[in-house]
């Protein structure tokens, strides 16, 4: 209908795997409105000590680059801590983003949530 606008809300789910991965799967348009809750939550896991992180984009059809800043804060804490953030099955506009803003450079992109948790699981681990 015309009047409607279409609700703001972002889908956020973590799961954590048996070695203590958190999977943040997210559902739903990442832009201005919506990233607060994306930074909100791996702030959260950072500061709880998880430096791999794997983010599933699966059903994420549109990001801007308030997304993008969120993100990019998110690999440079983690990367203080020797860690990494792997992106997973991103959409064509989302890694068409990635691509544009060169960003490819400083994630890891996979195909599915297996190949990105078999890559972490073979990196040495940091000391402390």
């Amino acid at each position: 209908m015309l009047g409607e606008s279409k609700p703001l809300n972002l889908e956020i789910k973590t799961q954590m795997t048996d070695d203590q991965i958190p999977i943040v799967a997210l559902k739903g348009e990442i832009d201005l409105h919506t990233c607060a809750e994306m930074r909100d939550t791996l702030r959260d896991l950072i500061e709880k000590g998880h430096h791999q992180i794997v983010i599933n984009l699966a059903e994420v059809p549109y990001l801007d680059s308030a997304a993008l800043g969120v993100m990019v804060d998110a690999v440079r804490r983690v990367r203080e801590h020797e860690g990494g953030i792997s992106l997973v099955s991103t959409t064509p506009f989302v890694r068409r983003a990635f691509e544009i803003t060169r960003l490819v450079k400083i994630f890891q992109l996979y195909e599915s949530n297996s190949a990105a948790l078999e890559q972490i699981r073979m990196r040495p681990v940091p000391v402390a």
